[in-house]
Order: C-alpha cells, then sequence, then structure tokens
C-alpha cells in the first residue's frame, strides 16, 4: 500500500500528505523520525513480499523512542501508546455485557436458534467494533427481553439474514408480526420514553433486516416512517429528540444510525439529506470546523467505528451539491447578459471555495479516537485506520464528481483509485470489511482501464460470494451500467441517478 495509514503517537498525527516529505527526505525522513515511528515508504521499484496481503507498517513504533518520550517498556504495543496518551470522554462507559443477560427459556427451538444466530453471528458480522461495545447487542437485546415486536424483528432479521433471501416463509412471519406491533403501538393515545426508544430501534431493525437481503423499496417506506415519527416528535429538532428518548448513549447512538442511513441512501445524494448536517453534528457534540471536523463524542456506532467523521463529511459534500445545483438553476433562468454573467462569477466563486473548504476538511479531519480506543491490538488498530484512509481517498474522488463533476477518465482519479484499490485489498476479508460498500461504489465507477475493471468485478463477485449483505450485490449491478453508459470514462456519471432511472432507493450501508 503506498500511502501511510493516519496514526496517533502521542497527540501528534501523521500527515496525509507525508507521501511527499517522505520522497523528499530517502531513506527515512525527519517527519518519522521525529514522530519515532517507522517510515514505510519505499523507492520507486521496490516490490512488497507479501503482494497479496500488502500489509501496511504504518503504525509500528519505534520502541527507543517511546522508551525515551513516554517511558513504555519493549512490550507495549502502539494500541497501549494510544490509551495512554488519549483520554476517553469523561461520559464514556463501557456497554452492558448482554451474554451475562438470563436466557429467554420462552422461546421456541427455531426463535432460540435465529436469536442465537443474531448474537453470535449477525451483530458480529455488521459490527466493525468489538462484541462488547456493540449496541446492535446491547441495546436491542436487553429491550427484547420485554418488548415482543423488538424481538420478533431480531428473530425475523436473523432468518432472513441466513436464508438471504425474502421467500422464506418463517423468517418473514416474523418480520410482519413486528410490524403489525409496530402499528399497534403507534395508535397509542400516548407514548412513554421507552415506547419511543424502542419504535425508532424497531423502525431500525426493519430497515436493517431489508437491506441485508437487498431490498431496494420497502427499507426506505420504513425509514420514511421513521423520518416522519422523529418529525412528528421533535417537530425537527433533533437535539430535542435525544430528551424525548432519555438523552442516554443508546438514544445518541440511534441518531448516529439515523445519520449513517441517511448520507448512504440513493434519495439523499439525489435531494439532500432529511436533517441538515449541523443538527447531527450539534445533537453529537461533533464540531463542523472549516478546516477540521472534530468528533469527540463519546457514542461509538459498530456501524461506523472511527470512520464516523467521513460520513458527516459525506453529508456535506451531498448538501452543498444540492446548494449548487440550485444556484445552477437559478442562473439558467437569468435572461439579461451582464445579470447572467455576475450571477457565474458568483457561482463558479462559491463553487471552488466550497470545493476548497471540503477538500481542506477531509485531508484534515482525524479518525474518531474513542472507537479506535476499544480495539484489542495493533492489527485491529492497523484494519480501522487503513478503512478511514479508504473514506478518505473515496470522499475525495466523490468531492470531485458532486461539484466539478470531473470525469473519471483523469489522470488526478486515476492516480486516486490505484491507491484506494491498493488500500481496499488490504481489508478485504478482515473484521472491518463491511464497512465498504460505499467505497466499493466509488472505485467501482471510477475505473475505466479494461483491466481495472475486470479485477473490480473480481473483487465484487469475490466479496458477495463471501459477505451475506445483498447491497454488495446491487452495486456491482449499478457499475456495470455506470461502465455501459461511460465506456472511456469521459463523462461523469452519477450512481444515484442510476438507481432512481431503475425505480431503486438504494441503500449503500
Amino acid at each position: 500500500m503506498r500511502r501511510m495509514s493516519q496514526t496517533q503517537v502521542g497527540s501528534k498525527f501523521l500527515p496525509t500528505n507525508h507521501r511527499k516529505r517522505c520522497d523528499e527526505t530517502k531513506p527515512v525522513c525527519k517527519l518519522c523520525k521525529k514522530l519515532g515511528i517507522e517510515c514505510v515508504w519505499r523507492q520507486p521499484g521496490t516490490e512488497r513480499k507479501n503482494t497479496k496481503r500488502r500489509k501496511s507498517q504504518a503504525i509500528k513504533v519505534r520502541v527507543s523512542s517511546i522508551e525515551k518520550t513516554s517511558g513504555f517498556s519493549p512490550t507495549h504495543t502502539l494500541i497501549d501508546t494510544l490509551r495512554t496518551n488519549v483520554k476517553l470522554p469523561a461520559k464514556y462507559e463501557p456497554q452492558v455485557n448482554v451474554f451475562s443477560l438470563p436466557f429467554i427459556c420462552h422461546l421456541s427451538d427455531t426463535e432460540s436458534r435465529y436469536l442465537d444466530y443474531y448474537i453470535n453471528y449477525v451483530s458480529a458480522t455488521l459490527s466493525l467494533l468489538p462484541q462488547e461495545t456493540n449496541y446492535l447487542l446491547s441495546l436491542y437485546i436487553p429491550l427484547a427481553v420485554h418488548n415482543k415486536a423488538i424481538l420478533n424483528g431480531l428473530i425475523g432479521w436473523s432468518g432472513l439474514f441466513l436464508a438471504g433471501t425474502k421467500s422464506e416463509e418463517t423468517p418473514m412471519k416474523y418480520i410482519q408480526n413486528a410490524v403489525d406491533l409496530c402499528d399497534k403501538t403507534l395508535k397509542s393515545d400516548k407514548l412513554t420514553i421507552s415506547d419511543k426508544l424502542e419504535l425508532v430501534c424497531l423502525f431500525f431493525i426493519l430497515c436493517a433486516a431489508e437491506i441485508c437481503v437487498g431490498d431496494v423499496k420497502n427499507w426506505y417506506d420504513i425509514f420514511g416512517r421513521l423520518h416522519k415519527f422523529i418529525l412528528n416528535e421533535c417537530n425537527g429538532n433533533l437535539k430535542t429528540l435525544l430528551g424525548l428518548l432519555g438523552d442516554t448513549e443508546g438514544a445518541k447512538w440511534l441518531l448516529s444510525n439515523f445519520l449513517y442511513h441517511d448520507v448512504l441512501s440513493s434519495s439523499s445524494h439525489e435531494k439532500g439529506t432529511l436533517f441538515p448536517i449541523d443538527q447531527y453534528c450539534e445533537a453529537l457534540n461533533i464540531i463542523p470546523g472549516t478546516t477540521q471536523l472534530m468528533d469527540s463524542s463519546s457514542v461509538c456506532d459498530p456501524l461506523q467505528g472511527c470512520v464516523r467523521p467521513m460520513f458527516v463529511l459525506l453529508g456535506q459534500i451531498i448538501n452543498t451539491r444540492n446548494k449548487l445545483d440550485k444556484m445552477q438553476e437559478d442562473l439558467n433562468i437569468i435572461k439579461d447578459r451582464d445579470s447572467y454573467r455576475q450571477k457565474r462569477f458568483e457561482f463558479l466563486t462559491t463553487l471552488e471555495q466550497d470545493f476548497e473548504e471540503l477538500e481542506t476538511r477531509i485531508k484534515n479531519t482525524d479518525p474518531h479516537t474513542p472507537s479506535l480506543l476499544l480495539l484489542k491490538d495493533d492489527k485491529e488498530l492497523e484494519d480501522h485506520l487503513t478503512l478511514f484512509e479508504i473514506y478518505k481517498l473515496s470522499l475525495r474522488i466523490y468531492l470531485r464528481y458532486m461539484m466539478r463533476k470531473t470525469p473519471p477518465a483523469l489522470p488526478e482519479i486515476q492516480l486516486m483509485l490505484q491507491e484506494l484499490t491498493l488500500c481496499m485489498d488490504v481489508i478485504m476479508d478482515t473484521n472491518v470489511q463491511s464497512g465498504l460498500c460505499f467505497a466499493l461504489m466509488v472505485a467501482g465507477i471510477s475505473c475505466v482501464d479494461p483491466v481495472d475493471r475486470e479485477q473490480m468485478e473480481a473483487r465484487l463477485r469475490s466479496f458477495s460470494s463471501k459477505f451475506p449483505v445483498k447491497n454488495f450485490e446491487l452495486v456491482l449491478i449499478l457499475i456495470r451500467k455506470a461502465w455501459e453508459l461511460n465506456k472511456d470514462g469521459s463523462q461523469c456519471v452519477n450512481w444515484f441517478d442510476i438507481s432512481e432511472s431503475m425505480g431503486w432507493y438504494l441503500s449503500l450501508a
């Protein structure tokens, strides 16, 4: 992998423009030496011995330097260094260990089998973070003990995940039972805080069940109902919603989960996010600075991990593009030549300023550190930092598509694509591979060279055969369609436009 994964030593982060500095100071760059880490940039023509894995060595710590600056012994790993030098937020508390809960003895054999499969496989497959900190378990399972709708939803979700299709009658029976119980609860004249929290959880469970089997319509209907419920409860103010749900860490995760599904929906890419990104930031204690987005929230999202700041930035890209499209529409109806010239100048100036600001944020924003502190060893840390680097590259490419309508054939895109695919190959078949859907879409539509397209299709075929979530198969369908429409890569083709033309409401979650 040509780019060094971004990591932290003490309070310093290795810059993303490190490659240039290393190239200028071969064989060992001064920056690496100063930070006390091993420089991994290779001179041109140097091949890796293990090209299959292409493991990044960016997180290796120079022991002698660490001993001098921090007093660590050689037995300490980088994850120890990270935990020692970065303090957890004051509000952070480990989640409840759901495996300590008593067994729900009244379940049938089928229900017990499905629930066990959910606890031990489904939740682990989808989560980027360790199971003991996974809200898919620590929030949902205790609620399922006393809430029949959530219990039915989890059993149905697990059954659909296992079957890989909605044609199986038994899982769908549980899903329908959950929907019926949801409708019954919504008719209640007075909902308690617990009722509201459990309803939001149920909506998400039903959405996830549909997405996992590759649904392209029903999931968005359910998500739309959840959006309407939230609007009715909080009058459009997300911070108010937290109070209505109990203002707990679990409630904050549900909001983080809504952000995640919002920015990865094809509908949001076309029309803009359902809530302004600033509202998400305010409710989740994220600071949307002009040069760097600061995510120090204590809530660690199992579906986003350390990458959450990049999803927030994705939402900002989507909404900025939506704003610019409206400016372009207003520009197109101006008849007076002088007025048109002035407005066009304002439009182009705004576009470039917005582009530069977003590009700077993407480059400068760091991973969500509390999520990294939950990891167990250096290998996990390396994988998560590589995933974060993947999203930095993906967003830089996507920013050019959305703002400048840059064709993928340009060398600027192709150079980043080569680096992106190398990074993706590093984390294939690891615990963080479930987070690759959006990045695979961006990489796929960026492929122009026949060899790159062939390799990308093989990569997605292999991934889809091993990974049970069906939206990766849908990504391959859209990528193929993009290649048909853009044979030589000279046009900028939007994946969400293709999704709309096929009648899909696709989720890249």
